[in-house]
């Protein structure tokens, strides 16, 4: 089973995040805020990481960067969730995101990214994954960036 960190400080937000992603069989873990999220990360060493862009006790940067200097974490594929439209990409780019996605985010195109970075591979539409809670879908997904 691929074990996901998700990092989100708004509590109904991870609660929906990690139903999602137990009911479609990935384990996931839960982290508050940006230092737990890095000790979480070194000590659980999850498949894939959801990082809410600003969080306390450091944000998304925070995370990332202290993910990035260490060779057993750097490799872990990181998804941003942010609830700014006004997302700087570039910067997500440059810490090393491997997709942003605005919230509310529409469940679909986030469990599509979710696998397609844990297989590191591109997702045929067929391959969609039917099995969100009843909730309906959110958002939109920014960008994907490429790796």
């Amino acid at each position: 089973m691929k074990k996901i960190l998700v990092v989100e400080d708004h509590k109904d937000s991870c609660l929906w995040i990690t139903a999602v992603l137990r009911q479609c069989g990935f384990g996931a873990l839960e982290a508050g805020d940006g230092a737990v999220a890095v000790r979480m990360a070194h000590s659980e060493r999850p498949d894939l990481i959801l990082l809410d862009w600003h969080l306390p006790a450091g944000g998304g940067a925070f995370v990332m960067e202290n993910l990035r200097r260490q060779p057993e974490t750097a490799v872990i594929p990181i998804i941003i969730m942010t609830g700014d439209p006004d997302v700087d990409l570039e910067l997500m780019k440059s810490k090393g995101a491997w997709a942003v996605f605005t919230k509310p985010m529409d469940v679909h195109a986030f469990l599509n990214a979710i696998r397609r970075a844990l297989e590191d591979k591109s997702l045929d539409a067929a391959q969609a994954v039917p099995c969100p809670p009843e909730r309906e879908s959110h958002g939109a997904l920014v960008e994907l960036l490429p790796g």
